[in-house]
């Protein structure tokens, strides 16, 4: 019922190399992708902002069609941010960073040269991170590799080597073949009793029932997590609204008795209380979630697994497109 046959996502790695100092909070997505999006409206589309928000002008703008739809539901935006883990806030010159983007859908896959030359330029010209004095600007750094990467296979692909301008373009996606190859290979580590594992790697920021989860509840969870799945799959395919509603609505009618049954072995999730400033809004905005591990027990881990497989590729919660709710999901050691 999770199969999303339409439904495939790249993943793109991009590797920094600062050549000044670059300053930012220990928290970098916000920044990372406020620079990026500031560059590329700034550069590339030139109408008012009444019209980017149209859907004629998106469907027919390329940066506005990655960008304007931000202002939406999380599920309307067709890419999520992977930021740097490490908690450091300079960058000193020569020093390496890297993050990711998540594209979904095949469409948004032929605007990837507006995101590569976009953080291009930004490195470049525009600038990364909190302004500095010294240097008149933000901090600037230099792509010097992209790789696609494939998390359920393992497979890698150099899209633009180290000292190359030339790219590729990525064809290494995460597909339902994919998830199920690797559904196949945990269930048969799970069939023993072994624990799965759920890492989340920046912050789970989830709204349930009008209230922000500061407590880990699986079934709230996987509920969220499946809204996402089938709305993101919704506004990447043909489906109608309609059609992605009553999905939804039977694939959570089998499969919520299955979720109300895992059991927490261990909560080893803490809330980091982390903020993030908005040039758009001129304020900052709170990102703050749960981050760390959490480790689960269930009879049948079948009807579940696909969906969090899904996850661990579209991510889930507030924030999702500066970095918010990415985990992965793993077998206790």
């Amino acid at each position: 019922m999770t199969d999303f046959p339409n439904l495939t996502i790249h993943h793109v790695r991009f590797v920094a190399e600062a050549t000044t100092l670059i300053e930012m909070d220990a928290f970098k997505g916000s920044a990372l992708r406020g620079a990026w999006q500031s560059y590329i409206n700034k550069a590339y589309c030139g109408a008012p902002l009444a019209v980017k928000a149209t859907p004629e002008h998106q469907a027919t703008c390329p940066v506005c069609y990655l960008t304007a739809r931000d202002t939406g539901p999380e599920s309307r935006r067709p890419f999520a941010l992977r930021p740097p883990l490490s908690r450091q806030n300079l960058y000193q010159p020569g020093e390496r960073f890297e993050f990711t983007f998540s594209l979904f859908g095949q469409h948004t896959l032929f605007l990837f040269p507006y995101i590569a030359l976009g953080l291009n330029e930004v490195g470049k010209v525009w600038g990364l991170g909190r302004y500095q004095p010294e240097l008149n600007g933000r901090g600037r750094y230099r792509l010097v590799r992209i790789e696609a990467y494939n998390p359920h296979t393992g497979n890698q692909q150099v899209i633009m080597p180290e000292e190359q301008r030339i790219i590729n373009m990525p064809q290494i996606p995460v597909t339902a073949q994919s998830i199920e190859q690797r559904k196949q290979k945990l269930l048969k580590m799970l069939s023993s009793g072994t624990p799965l594992v759920l890492h989340f790697h920046t912050p789970l920021r989830l709204i349930y029932h009008n209230h922000l989860l500061r407590i880990f509840h699986f079934p709230a969870f996987f509920q969220r997590l499946a809204e996402r799945a089938f709305a993101v799959n919704q506004h990447i395919t043909d489906q109608t609204p309609d059609e992605a509603r009553d999905s939804l609505r039977k694939f959570l009618a089998y499969s919520l008795s299955f979720a109300e049954k895992v059991r927490v072995l261990q909560d080893k999730l803490t809330w980091w209380d982390v903020k993030g400033y908005s040039s758009r809004l001129k304020r900052y905005h709170y990102l703050g979630g749960l981050i760390g591990k959490v480790h689960l027990q269930a009879d049948d881990w079948e009807p579940l697994l696909p969906l969090l497989l899904w996850g661990e590729s579209l991510q889930v919660g507030k924030n999702v497109v500066k970095g918010g709710g990415w985990f992965t999901v793993a077998l206790a050691k």
